[in-house]
């Protein structure tokens, strides 16, 4: 018995010590990484504000989404990366600034280009092939490498002075436009016996179509076709540009690619080195030893010495900042409040605008009495009603203290995105931006059929006919459908008066242009849903002018996600892409079920089948 005592507190004792071992190791660990933290934030603090960039390339190598505000982590490992972060989000205004700044640099030999990785709207797309174009023509040589590109990364690619395709990459280059194909479900919820109950207020509102249609409505291409058909001219016209082509080349491509590509043997690389889409194949070792020859010595055996689109953007000081905001009053503030992806109740998060976030922000400017007006910048395709209400019921009680609240409209500002501005004192969009889609729906699925047909039944008593009336376990019934239908027909009336009142519109003629259509920011204008084009500076110098200011700050506040949502980020970016994309239909399914307040939906589905061939 002693024996077996003694072996046991051997055994107790040994776990104790490699207990302490471990915990002591997992100590030592954490303590290294703060440490390192500390050191690296310390060295930043004492390091020169120019980071030496003579006879260097900028590798401009972004891997992420372009955004207005990109969010930041709070919790014990925060990121403070200006250009980007590890939530892949890229601020639109710091990328600009970057190329911009570079172009005219002559310390800088070339850029370096990538852009496989980035991802980008229209109208922020747009901008950045501009501002490429603008820095080629001050001279500057930009060499562009891709391993695959699509429309939009084409676009931006194709004002590069030379585009080198990777040989071995089976992506090629096909900018062949946009399309809109989406998946329709009606037969399959047939089959499985799931009645999907759709409540749609507008002709044109087409997110709910994929579950009571087995094809694409003419409603629906006809609105998408008039939105998108002048942006994809633009696309031709400046691709075509930046190659060189005559007028029609890139369309002619897209039309005959097929008849091109007959006698490569199906090597899309050799096509597009022989229609001109690019201008040389090299393999990534014959790029490096391209680029040494090119430009001088290797750094660290890889390519020529250079530095980082994050590295630059640190150098460059605000000498961009206008003259009127050089002398900061901070007793004359202007606060931008970004609304930035679809707009939910809660927390703002990576494509989430979440009202709690939003209307405590705005509540923060209405506290501050330095702050004279609110430019709110909408970045989103819309979302649920009662988190758009709460933002601008947020709005109402900040310009009740009489100061004023101005939109600026970005990529997209459709439904939802256009409630939120129905407070404003005026609207600005981008030529491109997507604006309209004012209309609403909210889809009910009933399982009882399918239930039944399994054998599931559900039975019991109530002490009210409401009681009874009101379970969809027993599954709809005349008295809900009439109420659903009856309130999203409500809500509609409500979202069209909301604008009318904004645009001092009758209200029959706003119905005329709402009914879920989406409308270009130029259209928009004519019909009188935004006041001006322009961006977001020009809103903001309107707002300086309103408030008759010379010297201002403009300041945002930071779209902060807490440290465990951050590490459910990282989770997903790791996981494999087709359980990424079962994850996404699973959280599209999950919009079906939504609580009572956030049942009614004003979104525009601008992602339903998307593509541009990216």
């Amino acid at each position: 018995m002693e024996k077996i005592k003694s072996v046991i507190s051997f055994i107790d004792n040994l776990l104790e010590k490699f207990r302490r071992v471990f915990l002591n190791i997992l100590t030592v660990l954490f303590l290294m990484l703060l440490s390192f933290g500390f050191i690296y934030s310390l060295s930043s603090l004492f390091e020169s504000d120019k980071v030496e960039t003579a006879d260097q390339i900028l590798y401009l190598e972004p891997n992420g989404m372009i955004v207005d505000k990109a969010i930041t982590i709070n919790g014990p490992f925060e990121e403070f990366e200006v250009f980007g972060n590890s939530s892949n989000q890229i601020e639109l205004e710091n990328f600009l600034k970057v190329i911009k700044n570079a172009g005219t640099d002559d310390n800088l030999k070339a850029i370096y280009l990538n852009v496989d990785g980035l991802s980008a709207y229209y109208t922020s797309a747009l901008k950045i092939a501009d501002a490429l174009f603008e820095a080629r023509e001050n001279g500057k040589e930009i060499i562009a490498f891709t391993s695959g590109l699509g429309t939009t990364g084409y676009l931006m690619a194709s004002q590069a002075t030379e585009i080198i395709l990777e040989k071995d990459s089976y992506e090629s280059v096909l900018p062949f436009g946009f399309s809109r194909v989406r998946q329709y479900q009606k037969d399959f919820f047939e089959n499985i016996k799931v009645d999907m109950n759709v409540y749609a207020a507008g002709d044109f509102k087409s997110g709910p179509e994929g579950y009571t249609r087995n094809d694409m409505s003419e409603t629906d291409k006809l609105a998408w076709l008039e939105f998108v058909t002048p942006v994809w001219e633009k696309y031709k016209s400046k691709m075509e540009t930046g190659r060189g082509f005559d007028s029609g080349k890139i369309q002619y491509i897209g039309d005959h690619y097929h008849l091109l590509t007959d006698g490569n043997g199906g090597d899309n690389n050799e096509t597009a080195l022989e229609i001109g889409l690019v201008d040389k194949l090299m393999s990534k070792q014959e790029l490096r030893n391209y680029m040494i020859e090119k430009y001088g010595s290797e750094e660290e055996y890889e390519r020529p010495e250079g530095i980082s689109g994050i590295e630059y953007l640190t150098t460059l000081k605000d000498e961009d900042i206008s003259n009127k905001q050089k002398k900061v009053q901070e007793k004359n503030k202007i606060a931008i409040i970004h609304v930035e992806g679809a707009i939910v109740t809660g927390n703002i998060g990576v494509d989430t605008a979440g009202s709690g976030d939003i209307v405590k922000n705005i509540n923060k400017a209405r506290d501050d009495e330095n702050v004279k007006g609110i430019v709110l910048r909408v970045n989103s395709p819309g979302g649920d009603v009662y988190a758009s209400s709460m933002i601008t019921n947020a709005l109402e009680e900040f310009q009740a203290t009489g100061r004023p609240v101005i939109t600026s409209m970005g990529d997209i500002a459709a439904s939802g995105g256009v409630w939120v501005t129905t407070t404003s004192e005026e609207i600005w969009a981008e030529e491109t931006t997507l604006t309209g889609s004012i209309g609403v729906y909210s889809i009910i699925p009933d399982f009882s059929p399918l239930e039944k047909w399994v054998g599931m039944n559900y039975d019991g008593v109530s002490m009210t006919k409401a009681g009874d009336i009101y379970d969809l376990r027993k599954g709809m019934n005349e008295e809900l459908d009439k109420q659903f239908r009856e309130n999203t027909e409500k809500i509609y009336k409500d979202f069209v008066t909301k604008v009318a009142n904004n645009r001092e519109m009758d209200f029959a003629k706003v119905l005329k242009f709402a009914g879920g259509r989406i409308w270009r920011g130029d259209t928009a204008l004519e019909l009188g849903l935004v006041d001006k084009l322009g961006t977001l500076d020009d809103a903001i110098d309107s707002m300086a002018t309103k408030l008759e200011l010379e010297d201002y700050k403009v300041f945002s506040y930071n779209n902060e996600v807490e440290f465990e949502d951050y590490l459910n980020l990282m989770a997903q970016d790791i996981l494999p892409v087709q359980i990424q994309d079962l994850l996404s239909k699973i959280s599209g399914l999950n919009r079906m079920f939504l609580a009572e307040k956030d049942r009614y939906v004003v979104v525009y589905c601008f992602d339903c089948g998307f593509r541009n061939f990216e």
